[in-house]
C-alpha cells in the first residue's frame, strides 16, 4: 500500500458565459500564479472591483476569472466574434486563434503583461476555446417606428 499523495494540478478549467446570447469563452486558470494576492491587486485594479467581489462571495479570484471572460468576449465582439475548438494538438488550417486572443487581453492594461514562453501571463490565465458570434445581417430585424 502506497502512502504517497497525489498533488493536485493548479491548472483548471473554467466556462465563462452569456446565457440569453450563448455567447461563451473556455479558460484555463494556473492557479500557483492567480493567487487570491495577485487577483486582488488586479480586481482593484478596475472600476466596479467592490460590486464584482460581491457577486463572487468575496472570492477575488473567481470575480478576475469572470472579469477575464467579460473582457475577452467584449474583444471578441469588437473584432466581429470568433469560434474556435480547444486546441487538441491535430494541424489546422489556420491553427488555433487563442494563444493571440490571449496575449492581446494580456497586453491590455491592467492584466500585467505576457510572459516570455508562459500562455498564462502575469494574470495566469488564457483563453483556450470560444464560442462567440456577432449577429449576422438575417439575425437583424428592421421595424419603422411612428414620429414623436
Amino acid at each position: 500500500m502506497s502512502n504517497k499523495v497525489e498533488s493536485q494540478s493548479p491548472i483548471k478549467r473554467y466556462i465563462v458565459k452569456e446565457v440569453w446570447k450563448d455567447y461563451e469563452v473556455t479558460l484555463e486558470v494556473n492557479h500557483s500564479r492567480l493567487t487570491p494576492e495577485v487577483s486582488t491587486i488586479l480586481n482593484n485594479f478596475w472600476t466596479g472591483a467592490k460590486d464584482r467581489l460581491q457577486t463572487e462571495n468575496g472570492n477575488s479570484v473567481r470575480a478576475v476569472i469572470r472579469y477575464f471572460g467579460q473582457t475577452m468576449i467584449n474583444m471578441m465582439l469588437n473584432e466581429g466574434g470568433s469560434t474556435f475548438c480547444i486546441d487538441n494538438g491535430k494541424p489546422k488550417y489556420f491553427g488555433c486563434p487563442g494563444p493571440i486572443w490571449t496575449k492581446d487581453l494580456h497586453e491590455e492594461e491592467g492584466w500585467g503583461g505576457s510572459l516570455e514562453n508562459d500562455p498564462y501571463g502575469f494574470c495566469g490565465i488564457r483563453v483556450i476555446a470560444a464560442d462567440v458570434e456577432a449577429p449576422c445581417f438575417e439575425d437583424l430585424e428592421l421595424v419603422e417606428v411612428s414620429n414623436a
